[in-house]
């Protein structure tokens, strides 16, 4: 039998920190029919220099250069340079475990209605240590979620969903719209609700691949991705197939997400006293 072709993505902006610790943990991959296709937004520092020095090396490496236009815009143009049967997702500074690809097309052998696969991701802090799981504060069905339901969970629990886990067939990102380009921090989420509403979703608990959390990250300081995540929210309340308790829920989390947003801005302007004094 043919193994399926995997196209990696990886968008990048001035990720040069990190970046060849990622490539280095795509390429020792145990499942080896796959290609890399890496964008780069228009990066300032070293990044477009470590992507030649592999891309030198590597002839599965294809990469692209564009002018800075904002993730999603990155990703819907690494999608379209997509020749793989899957496309995996894999962020600048995040890792890739070695059996992630491979277990990911097992997944999606034992599940065939599903059109994207996803798994667990460990927390890793700027050095490498591992302080937690992205799974843990999500109750989701045993390994397989219906269409609809997908959507309905993502829209009451959170993104359960990470993008460095997210492996999804070339033919689904075909159908859908592409991500929204007007959504810089909460396109993953807003994107992922509207394929939850078309295709069936399955997973696997093992943990495949890591998300580093680091101060360079603008998602954790800058507060405009509360108001994103609620317009998301907002988008989709009224979708015939939203139940009444995703609803309810939804409306819960608009509360939380106000004085979630307040908190930080309130400790951010004390943060910026305390400075200044």
């Amino acid at each position: 039998m043919t193994l399926p072709l995997i196209t990696v993505v990886i968008c990048t902006y001035n990720g040069e920190r990190y970046l060849a610790t990622t490539l280095d943990s795509v390429l020792a991959q145990t499942y080896l029919n796959m290609e890399v296709v890496i964008v780069d937004d228009g990066s300032s520092d070293g990044t477009v220099s470590i992507i030649k020095q592999y891309a030198e090396r590597d002839s599965r490496i294809h990469w692209f250069a564009r002018r800075n236009a904002g993730l999603p815009a990155s990703r819907n143009y690494a999608f379209a340079q997509a020749r793989g049967e899957w496309i995996a997702i894999i962020d600048q500074d995040d890792l890739c475990y070695p059996e992630r690809l491979a277990k990911q097309v097992a997944v999606a052998e034992t599940y065939p209605s599903a059109g994207l696969i996803f798994c667990n991701a460990h927390f890793i802090d700027e050095i490498g240590r591992n302080i937690g799981n992205h799974l843990s504060p999500f109750t989701l069905p045993d390994l397989f979620i219906p269409k609809n339901q997908a959507s309905n969970l993502l829209l009451s629990q959170g993104c359960y969903v990470s993008s460095l886990t997210c492996f999804i067939k070339r033919t689904t990102v075909n159908h859908l719209e592409p991500l929204d380009e007007s959504l810089r921090y909460a396109c993953d989420y807003d994107y992922f609700i509207r394929a939850g509403f078309e295709i069936d979703f399955a997973y696997t608990t093992d943990t495949l691949a890591a998300w580093r959390i680091h101060a360079g990250q603008e998602t954790n300081t800058n507060l405009n991705r509360y108001k994103e995540v609620r317009s998301v929210l907002k988008r989709h309340f009224s979708h015939a197939r939203v139940t009444f308790d995703t609803r309810l829920a939804i409306a819960w989390k608009f509360i939380r997400s106000f004085v979630a947003e307040a908190y930080h801005r309130i400790c951010n302007q004390l943060g910026f006293i305390a400075t200044r004094g």
